[in-house]
C-alpha cells in the first residue's frame, strides 16, 4: 500500500505540471488503478463487519488519493510561498486533518465500527 500511496503522490505532482489533456487522462487512469489496488489490498487484509457498522462515504483508496494530493499541494506551497506563509500553513493543516481522518477510519474499520463501500 505504501508504494501505491507514493505513486499517487508522484502522479499528482506530475499532473500539476502537465498541460496536455491526453496525458492528464492517462495520469488519472493510472491513479484510478492505484486506488483500486489499495481497495483490493484493504479488502484482503481487514475483514469488513457488515452488522451494525456504519458505512463510510468513500473507499480507503480514495482517502489515500486525497492525502497524496494534499501532500503535493502542501509541499508546493512551501516551494512557492515559503514555510511561514498563511497559505502554506493552511495546506499543511488540511493534510494533518486528512491524516487524522484516515487514522480514525482505519481504527474504526479494524474495530468493526465502520465499513467501507463496495467497489
Amino acid at each position: 500500500m505504501l508504494r501505491s500511496a507514493h505513486a499517487l503522490a508522484e502522479l499528482h505532482a506530475r499532473r500539476q505540471q502537465v498541460r496536455d489533456a491526453a496525458l492528464i487522462v492517462e495520469i488519472d487512469c493510472r491513479r484510478s488503478e492505484l486506488v483500486d489496488d489499495i481497495n483490493d489490498w484493504i479488502g484482503k487484509e481487514i475483514p469488513q463487519h457488515r452488522n451494525g457498522a456504519s458505512l463510510h462515504t468513500e473507499s480507503l483508496g480514495a482517502v489515500v488519493d486525497r492525502m497524496a494530493r494534499s501532500w503535493v499541494d502542501a509541499n508546493q506551497a512551501i516551494d512557492i510561498e515559503g514555510v511561514r506563509s498563511d497559505n502554506t500553513h493552511k495546506h499543511w493543516y488540511h493534510l494533518a486533518e486528512l491524516v487524522d481522518g484516515y487514522t480514525d477510519l482505519v481504527t474504526d474499520v479494524a474495530g468493526g465500527r465502520r465499513r467501507l463501500p463496495e467497489q
